[in-house]
């Protein structure tokens, strides 16, 4: 039996599983492809916790993309019914205002977020 599909992903971990969400939300025929079935626990995506980080030294294009991407685990939290994503906050410490840490924080700090140093 001959199939189509619009679109073949290899890779259905994380990334893999959230590109093949979208495109079938727009009406893409679909098709993932793992070296394991999902779900599994060979993957990096595997474990309990995950951290969405607002502030890195990626530049200013990184705190818009990682808000987005919270966005994006909210919306589908709600569409699945399951408790997919717990806000809990984050403390970094180290020597007081260090070039990094004054890198990582001044896009952030633009944006609204409180950074205490």
């Amino acid at each position: 039996m001959k199939q189509n599909f619009d679109v073949i992903i290899v890779g259905a971990g994380t990334m893999g599983m959230a590109a093949g969400y979208y495109l079938a939300k727009r009406s893409k025929k679909v098709l993932l492809i793992d070296q394991f079935d999902p779900p599994h626990e060979m993957g990096s995506h595997h474990g309990e916790t995950r951290i969405i980080r607002h502030a890195l030294g990626e530049g200013k294009a990184y705190t818009p993309l990682a808000l987005r991407s919270q966005q994006l685990w909210e919306e589908l939290q709600q569409v699945s019914g399951y408790d997919l994503f717990r806000q809990t906050g984050v403390l970094s410490f180290g020597p007081k205002a260090p070039r990094l840490f004054k890198k990582r924080s001044q896009v952030p700090m633009n944006m609204g977020f409180l950074i205490n140093d």
